[in-house]
Protein backbone atom coordinates (compact mmCIF):
# COMPACT_ATOMS: atom_id res chain seq x y z
CA UNK A 1 0.00 0.00 0.00
CA UNK A 2 1.64 3.58 -1.00
CA UNK A 3 2.52 6.35 1.63
CA UNK A 4 0.60 9.07 1.37
CA UNK A 5 2.27 12.45 0.00
CA UNK A 6 2.80 14.55 3.35
CA UNK A 7 1.38 18.12 2.61
CA UNK A 8 4.53 21.04 1.72
CA UNK A 9 4.76 23.50 4.80
CA UNK A 10 4.24 26.20 2.73
CA UNK A 11 0.31 24.79 2.41
CA UNK A 12 0.08 24.49 6.21
CA UNK A 13 -2.81 26.07 8.29
CA UNK A 14 -0.26 27.95 10.24
CA UNK A 15 1.72 29.57 7.66
CA UNK A 16 -1.64 30.70 5.89
CA UNK A 17 -2.70 32.06 8.98
CA UNK A 18 0.91 33.44 9.85
CA UNK A 19 0.30 35.56 5.95
CA UNK A 20 -3.01 37.02 7.11
CA UNK A 21 -2.29 38.43 10.36
CA UNK A 22 1.14 40.31 8.88
CA UNK A 23 -1.14 41.57 6.00
CA UNK A 24 -3.86 42.90 8.98
CA UNK A 25 -1.38 44.15 10.87
CA UNK A 26 0.16 46.00 8.10
CA UNK A 27 -3.42 47.56 6.95
CA UNK A 28 -4.34 48.63 10.39
CA UNK A 29 -0.86 50.40 10.48
CA UNK A 30 -1.24 52.42 7.30
CA UNK A 31 -4.37 53.43 8.41
CA UNK A 32 -4.85 53.98 12.35
CA UNK A 33 -0.79 54.11 12.92
CA UNK A 34 0.65 57.34 14.22
CA UNK A 35 4.47 56.40 14.09
CA UNK A 36 7.11 55.70 11.18
CA UNK A 37 6.89 57.33 7.79
CA UNK A 38 5.08 56.59 4.48
CA UNK A 39 5.66 57.28 0.79
CA UNK A 40 3.86 59.91 -1.26
CA UNK A 41 2.44 56.74 -3.38
CA UNK A 42 1.44 54.92 -0.22
CA UNK A 43 0.04 57.84 1.16
CA UNK A 44 -2.13 58.45 -2.32
CA UNK A 45 -3.28 55.30 -2.41
CA UNK A 46 -4.41 54.66 0.89
CA UNK A 47 -6.16 58.25 0.69
CA UNK A 48 -7.91 57.68 -2.64
CA UNK A 49 -9.43 54.85 -0.91
CA UNK A 50 -10.23 56.27 1.97
CA UNK A 51 -12.19 59.02 -0.66
CA UNK A 52 -14.05 56.81 -2.24
CA UNK A 53 -15.06 55.06 0.79
CA UNK A 54 -16.20 57.88 2.14
CA UNK A 55 -18.16 58.69 -1.12
CA UNK A 56 -19.98 55.73 -1.30
CA UNK A 57 -22.67 56.50 0.70
CA UNK A 58 -23.45 59.67 -0.99
CA UNK A 59 -23.74 57.85 -3.96
CA UNK A 60 -26.81 55.65 -2.62
CA UNK A 61 -28.54 58.96 -1.18
CA UNK A 62 -28.20 60.31 -4.62
CA UNK A 63 -29.37 57.23 -5.81
CA UNK A 64 -31.99 56.98 -3.29
CA UNK A 65 -33.80 59.33 -5.43
CA UNK A 66 -36.13 61.15 -2.43
CA UNK A 67 -37.01 58.03 -0.28
CA UNK A 68 -36.74 59.27 3.03
CA UNK A 69 -35.86 56.18 4.91
CA UNK A 70 -33.18 55.13 2.90
CA UNK A 71 -31.31 58.87 2.47
CA UNK A 72 -31.79 59.13 6.35
CA UNK A 73 -30.06 55.78 6.69
CA UNK A 74 -27.48 55.97 4.80
CA UNK A 75 -26.98 59.95 6.27
CA UNK A 76 -26.60 57.99 9.28
CA UNK A 77 -24.29 55.26 7.54
CA UNK A 78 -22.10 58.60 6.12
CA UNK A 79 -21.59 60.25 9.60
CA UNK A 80 -20.57 57.07 11.65
CA UNK A 81 -18.03 56.39 8.40
CA UNK A 82 -17.29 60.47 8.45
CA UNK A 83 -16.29 59.65 12.23
CA UNK A 84 -13.93 56.85 11.58
CA UNK A 85 -12.08 58.25 8.37
CA UNK A 86 -11.55 61.16 9.58
CA UNK A 87 -8.80 59.32 12.01
CA UNK A 88 -7.50 56.88 9.57
CA UNK A 89 -7.16 60.62 7.20
CA UNK A 90 -5.10 62.26 10.02
CA UNK A 91 -2.96 59.03 10.77
CA UNK A 92 -1.87 58.80 6.91
CA UNK A 93 -0.90 62.47 6.98
CA UNK A 94 0.56 62.13 10.08
CA UNK A 95 3.05 59.90 8.52
CA UNK A 96 3.73 61.69 5.56
CA UNK A 97 4.36 64.81 7.62
CA UNK A 98 6.99 62.46 9.54
CA UNK A 99 8.07 62.13 5.79
CA UNK A 100 8.98 65.46 5.72
CA UNK A 101 10.82 65.02 8.87
CA UNK A 102 7.55 68.07 9.81
CA UNK A 103 5.71 66.97 13.21
CA UNK A 104 2.55 65.36 13.03
CA UNK A 105 0.53 67.80 15.05
CA UNK A 106 -0.09 69.54 11.71
CA UNK A 107 -1.90 67.13 10.68
CA UNK A 108 -4.93 68.48 13.16
CA UNK A 109 -5.36 71.10 10.68
CA UNK A 110 -6.08 68.58 8.38
CA UNK A 111 -9.98 68.63 8.63
CA UNK A 112 -10.15 71.92 7.73
CA UNK A 113 -8.09 72.12 4.38
CA UNK A 114 -8.95 68.40 3.37
CA UNK A 115 -9.20 67.64 -0.06
CA UNK A 116 -6.11 70.29 -0.56
CA UNK A 117 -3.98 69.16 2.42
CA UNK A 118 -4.37 65.59 0.61
CA UNK A 119 -3.55 66.84 -2.72
CA UNK A 120 -0.39 68.80 -1.54
CA UNK A 121 1.10 65.97 0.34
CA UNK A 122 1.24 63.40 -2.53
CA UNK A 123 3.27 65.09 -4.68
CA UNK A 124 6.69 66.63 -3.34
CA UNK A 125 9.10 63.92 -2.02
CA UNK A 126 9.63 63.34 1.36
CA UNK A 127 13.02 63.40 3.15
CA UNK A 128 16.29 61.22 1.27
CA UNK A 129 17.71 58.79 3.84
CA UNK A 130 17.10 58.83 7.81
CA UNK A 131 15.32 61.81 9.66
CA UNK A 132 14.37 62.23 13.41
CA UNK A 133 10.98 60.29 12.41
CA UNK A 134 13.07 57.03 11.02
CA UNK A 135 13.59 55.46 7.74
CA UNK A 136 11.05 55.03 5.40
CA UNK A 137 9.80 51.93 5.13
CA UNK A 138 5.71 52.32 4.62
CA UNK A 139 5.40 49.99 7.46
CA UNK A 140 5.28 49.97 10.79
CA UNK A 141 7.82 50.79 12.94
Amino acid sequence: MPRPVPKPRSTSCCAIERGIRVNRQQILWVFFGFSGRISRQAFALAGLLLYVIRLYPVYRMIAAEGDETVINHWASVFIAMFAVLIVSHIALAVKRLHDFDRSGWWSLLFPIGDIIAFILLCFPPGTAGANRYGQRTDSAS
